[in-house]
């Protein structure tokens, strides 16, 4: 399965998939996207079901519930962001991408730092 991109609206349901360790009901995703994003239950619905239909969720019926699991961890789709990001953004460059967060003051010296002993370590 090739994995891609997903809309923005369907990354935020993805985080509260992800930040639970275990199934999460369709009741809990709905309150707290909810209270965090102020988004009716048939918008979270919605989403839930384009997840299961691109196969990155899946879901089980038990009782009055609908339980959703991840089918695709959050570091796979992390390396697909990561790497659609600078390809698309940097032409694959670190040094473009390090030089527009540090241009843009979003990177501080602490994480240059941090970044050179990565890079040390990494050798």
């Amino acid at each position: 399965m090739t994995l891609k991109k997903i809309p923005d609206s369907e990354l935020e349901v993805m985080k509260v998939i992800w930040n639970n360790e275990k199934s999460i009901s369709s009741k809990e995703i709905i309150k707290i996207m909810a209270d965090k994003k102020k988004w009716k239950q048939t918008t979270i619905l919605t989403l839930l079901k384009r997840l299961i239909n691109k196969n990155i969720i899946s879901a089980e019926k038990v009782k009055s519930l609908t339980y959703y699991t991840a089918i695709v961890d959050k570091k796979s789709y992390l390396e697909v962001e990561t790497s659609d990001f600078f390809k698309k953004l940097h032409e694959n460059s670190l040094k473009s991408f390090i030089t527009t967060l540090h241009d843009n003051n979003d990177i501080t010296d602490e994480d240059l730092d941090e970044l050179e002993k990565w890079i040390r370590e990494s050798r």
